[in-house]
């Protein structure tokens, strides 16, 4: 099971973009030695037609996207991204195997529910059980992948726990969520998104994507963003183009912290990451810096105007 895996991602990626071309030679090539053989009918002295620019072509569309899982799957296992050769030893040895692997998981997961639920098998017939530990397959995007597309977002949201939030990041960092997944963000109830971007680094993109989305729902007495912030805790870069691009949500969150000194004492230590001098773009961490006062000057102006 699995092997180990040693890649340079930007010469793979030369590579990918040389298999490319190559395919477009072909694909261009191909009509016209088509229309070609068929003019000369009998006179045509070849056996194999294209056949052999067909089998050229697969193996360079085949051999394209081994090279991306296995890229993906690299950057995905190695936490700290570094020029040159990565390395790492993979769950699986093949994305074949990875999709398989997943779809029995899949099936794993929905025989725990239906028999936590009491009646002891699934939709298949198979017995429940206890959910399978899948923390150690979910770095491999193209198993992610698989297993969310096999359980959907409603068995998703039910049996969500530390490896599939890993799954989910695994697979939306390396763009291979549908759309139905991004729906989560209207849908799914605040405490579930929160433990979504809590119990596994999701990209920053989507991180901010989820904040904006709860930050923006009428309030939840059940809620709180003591969850979001701590998120924010390993991502202090996306926190800060949060707070630069995003007003407004930056003012709700200083209001929480107001309220709360709890969520004031957590607000204070991400602002400190995200904020100290040196830290992502400049221009960005200014703007953010006039939000912040901005809104720490309307709160403040609320809360003496009450």
């Amino acid at each position: 099971m699995g092997e180990f895996v040693g890649i340079d991602p930007r010469g793979a990626q030369e590579l990918i973009r040389r298999l490319e071309a190559g395919k477009g030679v072909l694909g261009g090539t191909r009509p016209g030695l088509d229309a070609a053989i068929a003019e000369a009918g009998q006179d045509w002295t070849g056996r194999q037609g294209t056949t052999a620019m067909h089998r050229t072509w697969a193996f360079y569309h085949e051999s394209q996207q081994d090279l991306r899982w296995r890229i993906d799957t690299l950057e995905q296992l190695v936490p700290v991204r570094e020029r040159g050769m990565l390395t790492g030893t993979f769950p699986f040895g093949s994305e074949a195997e990875a999709r398989r692997a997943a779809e029995e998981t899949a099936g794993a997961i929905r025989a725990a529910e239906a028999g936590a639920d009491g009646d002891g098998a699934d939709d298949d017939g198979a017995a429940g059980g206890e959910v399978p530990d899948i923390e150690g397959k979910a770095g491999d995007p193209a198993y992610a992948a698989a297993l969310l597309a096999a359980l959907g977002p409603d068995a998703f949201t039910r049996a969500l726990d530390g490896g599939l939030a890993e799954a989910f990041a695994s697979a939306e960092r390396t763009g291979r969520l549908g759309d139905e997944w991004y729906a989560l963000l209207d849908s799914a109830p605040p405490d579930v998104l929160t433990r979504l971007v809590t119990l596994a680094g999701q990209s920053g993109t989507f991180l901010n994507r989820v904040a904006v989305g709860l930050l923006n729902r009428p309030p939840d007495p059940g809620w709180s963003p003591h969850g979001l912030i701590a998120a924010y805790g390993r991502d202090p870069l996306a926190f800060q183009q949060l707070l630069a691009e995003h007003p407004r949500e930056t003012r709700v969150l200083l209001a929480a912290a107001a309220a709360d000194p709890a969520i004031e004492e957590a607000l204070v230590g991400v602002l400190h990451e995200a904020m100290k001098p040196g830290a992502g773009a400049d221009g960005l961490r200014e703007r953010a810096w006039v939000n912040v006062v901005r809104g720490i000057d309307e709160v403040g102006a609320e809360i003496e105007g009450r």
